[in-house]
């Protein structure tokens, strides 16, 4: 069975431990709870997608504490700088170009990239060295959750730490948008409209 930490200082170094070593880890958003693995670590990968029953063909998303460090990962047009100045830190997962192509998290050439205003999540993005990913800690096919105690059993069978929180600011996952040469379009409308993300190019 899973550990269940709550969220401090000392849940944040164990985390990075966790993560380090290869597992997975449970762990709050502003928006839903996601899981996380080192996004370098092609095991704990397969790990992860084998933990959700998750297709290895469809990726998930990687998040990172700010956006200079996902320069480092994704090219940022004038449409990516234009929605990340509005809305990130925040609950807006941004498909961008991969400099590089990277295996299980990457399609087409495109990387979702994640930048959580949540203080746990903004804590341990910062101290841990590599983005984690930030797929939905649910079973694929599954609704998401928001709070740490209804987590999936069957799930908590593979995850190594959970961070009990309740900082959750919405109830619902993050708006996926992939971004375009010339626009944007929207992959899954989540807590910020499309009447706001308009509002940004106003």
């Amino acid at each position: 069975m899973a550990k269940f930490l709550k969220a401090d200082a000392d849940a944040v170094a164990e985390c990075a431990r966790v993560l380090a070593s290869g597992g997975i880890i449970a762990y709050p958003t502003e928006t839903v709870y996601g899981l996380g693995v080192d996004s370098t670590n092609r095991a704990a990968l397969k790990k992860l997608f084998t933990a959700k029953k998750r297709d290895e063909s469809k990726p998930a998303s990687i998040a990172v504490a700010n956006v200079e460090r996902a320069k480092d990962i994704a090219i940022f047009n004038r449409v990516a700088e234009t929605l990340a100045l509005k809305f990130l830190p925040g609950p807006l997962t941004l498909v961008v170009r991969a400099i590089t192509p990277i295996p299980l998290l990457s399609l087409n050439g495109k990387v979702g990239i994640r930048i959580p205003s949540n203080d746990f999540s903004q804590r341990l993005l910062r101290q841990f060295p590599n983005p984690i990913t930030a797929t939905s800690a649910n079973i694929s096919g599954f609704g998401s959750i928001a709070h740490a105690v209804d987590l999936d059993e069957k799930l908590l069978g593979s995850v190594g730490l959970v961070v009990d929180s309740d900082e959750s600011e919405y109830a619902q996952g993050s708006t996926v948008v992939e971004v375009t040469d010339s626009g944007y379009k929207i992959l899954r409308e989540g807590a910020i409209g499309k009447d706001k993300l308009a509002s940004a190019f106003e």
